[in-house]
């Protein structure tokens, strides 16, 4: 497992997040996304500088921590898209025994059309790789602009995630799970789901599951050990 480096930063981490996943036809609970909580600190601004051996070292250490709680939760960690071009974080993934309850979110789809061709076999390879493994992989945050890529790149995935903005949209989500449905991947979360009215609008695009600030978060405490 990546060792944590001694940081400031990482000495501030006091917890674990947890925002739900659900089931939008039963309203059952099927998952939780896991994010680190740090006091006064802008989440999405450390982790946009965040160096990215760091970041993984987070990964390692967040999945560790989420399989050693008791019962049989299912967690959703973030993972940037580099990290699929390292081998030896692929081989770090591939000996960590996941027990079928982690699943990774790959968080910056962006990058990965950035990618050239080579990368972009590399990284398919790898997917494969995990996917042989046992783990379950979803693209997170995609929007309209980068469907028609994710298409052609014919990419092994288990789900898709479709950005909040789409949610919010005037012309709404529909269209958009439609096309992930039809040529990226069948399971479809909805995110951005704050209010009933979201919550029916995203029950109506057809999508599996939903995720949003109207389900309550939870939290643990837990520290990075240093």
């Amino acid at each position: 497992m990546y060792t944590v480096l001694p940081s400031p930063v990482f000495q501030r981490i006091s917890g674990l997040r947890f925002q739900p996943l659900v089931d939008l036809r039963s309203g059952q609970v099927v998952a939780h996304e896991v994010l680190v909580e740090i006091p006064n600190v802008n989440l999405e601004a450390f982790f946009a500088t965040l160096p990215s051996r760091c970041a993984l070292q987070i990964f390692f250490w967040q999945a560790n921590t989420l399989l050693q709680m008791p019962g049989a939760g299912h967690y959703w960690l973030n993972l940037l898209a580099e990290h699929f071009l390292d081998a030896r974080a692929i081989g770090l993934l591939l000996r960590l025994r996941h027990q079928q309850r982690l699943t990774i979110e790959i968080q910056d789809p962006f990058t990965l059309t950035r990618m050239n061709d080579a990368e972009q076999r590399r990284f398919h390879d790898a997917l494969n790789q995990l996917k042989q493994a046992g783990w379950k992989i979803w693209l997170d945050d995609l929007t309209w602009d980068l469907a028609e890529e994710y298409v052609r790149l014919a990419l092994p995935l288990d789900g898709v995630k479709i950005d909040r903005s789409a949610l919010h949209a005037q012309e709404g989500p529909d269209a958009l799970v439609q096309s992930v449905r039809a040529g990226i991947a069948k399971a479809v979360v909805i995110e951005g789901i704050e209010t009933s009215q979201d919550l029916a609008r995203a029950c109506a695009t057809g999508a599996q599951f939903g995720q949003g600030f109207l389900w309550p978060e939870s939290r643990v405490n837990a520290r990075v050990p240093v």
